[in-house]
C-alpha cells in the first residue's frame, strides 16, 4: 500500500468532503466510486485517523476530517496558484530566437525542434540559419545567433553545451568497388583506397577526427579531394571518384550506384552534434527554449 500522500488522494477527500456523498463525488471527478473509496481508505490509513463516519444513509466528516480540510484546501490552492502563475510566466515569453543548425541536421532533428517549440513555446518566433561548425562559435559569441546545432564548440568554457545527437560513420563506396562485396570492412582497408577527405576549414570536425583514425592506426589513404557537404560526398562517390567515410543520417539521400557498408572503428569515432549557447545569454528567452529543445529530443528518443 502506498505510504505517501498523494494529489488524487486530497481532491478525492476534497470532493467528498463536498458532496458527503461518495457517488457524487466520483462523478464530480469523472471516476468510478470504487477509486474514490480506495483513495480516502490510503488516505486514512496514511493519517491514522478516520475522516468520515459513513454509513449506508450518511456521510460526515470527523473532528479530525474537518482539520485535515482546511489543509487539504489550502494545498489545492497553493498548487492552483503556482500553476496559474507558471502558465501566466510561460505566456510572458514572447520573442525571437535564432537556432544555427548544420546541414546534416536539417531532415529529421530540425522537424522535431520545430513542432515542439511550436507547440509548447507558440510565441516565441524560432528562427533557424544554416551555418557550418567553424561559423558556429564566432557566431554565438558575436551575438547572430542564440543557441547552436553543432559540433563540438572549441571554447569549452565559454559555453553549456549538450550532446543531443551520436551517430556512427558508415563507409559510402560505389557498388562496383571491390569493397562493396566484402562482409567485413575494418579501417585497414582503406590503406591505399582513393579517399574523399573532410575540408579542413569547413568540415573541421571530421577531418581532425578522421585524421586522428588515420595516423593513430597507421593507416594512409590517397586523399583525392576534400570536400565538406555529404551530397557532394555522394556524388563523388557515385562517380567512383573515391569512397568517403559518412554519419549515419546520409544514407538516407543515397544516389544510385551508392552503397553504405558497415565499417569496424573505434568507440571514440562518431559524428556527434552538440546544443550549444553561451553560459552567461543576454536573451532571456534562451534558456526556456534551450531545455525544451533537449525536452523534444529526449522525448523522440523514448518513443
Amino acid at each position: 500500500m502506498n505510504t505517501s500522500i498523494t494529489l488524487e488522494q486530497i481532491k478525492c477527500f476534497i470532493a467528498v468532503s463536498k458532496e458527503l456523498n461518495f457517488r457524487k463525488a466520483a462523478k464530480n471527478l469523472n471516476m468510478s466510486q470504487p477509486p474514490v473509496t480506495r483513495h480516502i481508505l490510503n488516505l486514512e490509513h496514511h493519517l491514522k485517523t478516520k475522516l468520515f463516519n459513513r454509513n449506508s444513509r450518511s456521510v460526515k466528516l470527523t473532528k479530525d476530517g474537518t482539520l485535515f480540510l482546511t489543509h487539504a484546501s489550502e494545498i489545492i490552492s497553493r498548487i492552483e496558484e503556482a500553476t496559474n502563475t507558471m502558465v501566466k510566466s510561460k505566456n510572458n515569453l514572447t520573442g525571437s530566437i535564432t537556432l544555427g543548425f548544420v546541414p546534416s541536421m536539417a531532415t529529421n532533428i530540425l522537424p522535431l525542434i520545430a513542432n515542439h517549440i511550436r507547440i509548447k513555446l507558440p510565441q516565441i518566433n524560432l528562427i533557424f540559419k544554416e551555418y557550418m561548425s567553424y561559423e558556429q562559435v564566432p557566431a554565438l559569441n558575436a551575438g547572430n545567433l542564440d543557441i547552436g546545432l553543432t559540433r563540438l564548440p572549441k571554447d569549452l568554457n565559454a559555453f553549456n553545451y549538450s550532446r543531443v545527437v551520436s551517430e556512427p560513420y558508415y563507409l559510402a563506396v560505389n557498388e562496383n568497388n571491390p569493397l562493396s562485396k566484402k562482409n567485413e570492412i575494418s579501417i585497414y582497408d582503406l590503406h591505399g583506397e582513393d579517399f574523399i577527405m573532410y575540408d579542413a576549414i569547413i568540415g573541421k570536425y571530421s577531418f581532425e577526427l578522421l585524421s586522428s583514425l588515420f595516423v593513430n592506426s597507421g593507416v594512409k589513404p590517397n586523399f583525392v579531394q576534400y570536400v565538406s557537404q555529404p551530397s557532394v560526398f555522394l556524388g563523388l562517390v557515385r562517380a567512383s571518384v573515391g569512397v568517403a567515410l559518412l554519419a549515419s543520417s546520409s544514407k538516407e539521400n543515397l544516389p544510385e550506384n551508392v552503397i553504405f557498408k558497415k565499417i569496424l572503428l573505434p568507440e571514440w569515432v562518431r559524428a556527434d552534434v552538440f546544443l550549444a549557447t553561451k553560459k552567461e545569454p543576454k536573451n532571456k528567452l534562451i534558456p526556456e527554449v534551450y531545455n525544451s529543445i533537449m525536452e523534444a529530443l529526449y522525448n523522440a528518443e523514448k518513443i
